[in-house]
Parts: C-alpha cells; structure tokens; sequence
C-alpha cells in the first residue's frame, strides 16, 4: 500500500473514461530501478466500446482480459493527441502500465513502434499462455502472480541495452517541474544533444521529448483541477507553467474538446450533487 500511494501522484488522470478502476498495484524491482508497473482492474459497461482518453505521463500499457471466453492481451501505445481507444468487445480487463522506459527495456520493443495504436502483444512476443491464465484466475491476487511471472521471465532473458539511466532523470526532471521545461536546458544538464535526447525519448518512452513534456504538463494542471475544482483557474495554469490565459485556454480545448471554465463548471456541479469525480 506504502509504495501505491508513493507513486499515485505521478499516474495519468483520464477523467472521460466510462468504466470503474480497482485494485491499484504498484510493481517494483530494485533491480529494475524502483517502479516497474502499476496494474489495475478496470470494468466498463457493455455498452461501452471504447475509453475516451488524454494523453498521459508516458505509461504504456498493456490490457489483459479477464473475461474467459475472451483472452487476450493488447498493447495500448502512449498518446500524441487525444482518442477513444476501442475495448475490442472486451469490457473486463487487467491494465498493466510501465513507467517510462521499463516496456521498452524489459520486452525490446521500441516504445516509439505502438505510439497512437493498439495492437496484439502476441504481434510482437512471444506470449504463450499468459492471457488465458490471466483471464481465467480467480481473484487479483492470482492475476498478479501470473504478471509478475511473466515479468519475472522477461527481465531474466537479456534486458534491452538502453539509456535506461537517461531516461528516469529525464522524466524523473520532467514530473517534478509538472513538464515546464526547455530542450535547451536539458540538453545543459544531461551535456547531450537535441537531436540525441530526441532519438532516446522516441524509442524508450514513444514520444519526442517536446510532446512528452506538454503532455506532462497538461497531466499537471488537469490533475490539480480535478482535486480541486473551486479553485481559480488562473493560478491553477500558472502553478502548472502556463503563463498566458488564452494560451491556457487553446491548449486544455486542444486536450479536453471543451474550455477549462466550462469543464471545471462541469465538475463542480458532480461535487454539489455529491457525484464521484474520475480521476
């Protein structure tokens, strides 16, 4: 529980999604630098065919069935713009989301080659029978067993030679500034090129690095809205590095398809009526 509420602060907020999350479970491994995944439950009505979704922090995810009849195990890439991501006709599933560079360093599947897409794992390893033990354990104690097998049987085969170092200060950097950061500066304080952080972002993460910190940002500002939405809209940009209102205002509709006024409107009025606000 310790380590869960350790690192709740810095996953994704997707307040559109039309389905309950439970179970939240932090997956570590010292030997893999601290933070290996974060798994969840996640229900969604039948009538719900996809999660309308804003790009996050730079979990990429993978979500395994837990229905039966139906086994599978998609792999779900990071996000350049926001999208409905189909359910595939499966609305009961185990999500499974990497911190930045573990998928990629565990699984040698460049991050960058299932941004914006979801696609069968099988398409890209070796899966065997893990999606149909998964689907058919009872409880999510067992379910975690068999992920953390899996895992486990990864990370003993020869892990992906990556700037595994790099990329958890640069995104370690990124979360504590709430994204608001230059290239300029990290090419300063990392001594490596543009062009270099680029190619290493884009293939341990998915995501230039310009995006992912946007994204970051956006994550920052969305997170601190939802917590607190009789807050002013102002200071809540400003804290979050957006200095200019209308700037604030064109970037959020960008994300959210609305304005930061009408969707902090729209929350308050779940607070008075005593409504759950997803996070």
């Amino acid at each position: 529980m310790e380590e869960t509420e350790k690192y709740a602060k810095i996953l994704s907020v997707q307040p559109f999604w039309e389905a309950e999350k439970n179970n939240r479970f932090i997956l570590t491994d010292p030997e893999l630098g601290g933070p290996v995944a974060v798994a969840y439950e996640l229900t969604a009505g039948q009538e719900t065919d996809g999660l309308t979704s804003v790009p996050g922090i730079g979990l990429l995810g993978i979500m395994f069935s837990l229905e039966k009849e139906k086994p599978q195990a998609m792999i779900c890439g990071l996000l350049n713009k926001s999208k409905k991501v189909p359910l595939y006709g499966v609305h009961h599933t185990l999500c499974c989301q990497f911190f930045p560079g573990q998928f990629t360093r565990l699984f040698g599947i460049p991050s960058r080659e299932v941004t914006d897409m979801e696609a069968p794992l099988e398409d890209f390893i070796r899966v065997g029978t893990v999606p149909e033990e998964i689907a058919t354990a009872e409880g999510f104690e067992n379910q975690m067993a068999i992920i953390r097998r899996f895992i486990e049987e990864w990370k003993n085969r020869k892990l992906r030679d990556t700037s595994d170092g790099l990329v958890q200060y640069l995104m370690k950097d990124a979360l504590q500034k709430h994204g608001s950061l230059q290239i300029a500066q990290l090419e300063k304080d990392t001594g490596y090129s543009a062009r270099y952080l680029q190619r290493v972002m884009l293939e341990h993460v998915g995501l230039a690095p310009k995006t992912a910190l946007n994204n970051i940002r956006f994550q920052s500002v969305l997170r601190r809205l939802l917590e607190n939405p009789f807050c002013s809209l102002a200071e809540a940009a400003q804290a979050c590095g957006y200095y200019d209102q209308s700037y604030f205002t064109k970037v959020f509709k960008e994300y959210m398809g609305t304005t930061p006024a009408a969707f902090v409107k729209q929350i308050q009025e779940m607070v008075r009526k005593g409504e759950p606000v997803k996070k």
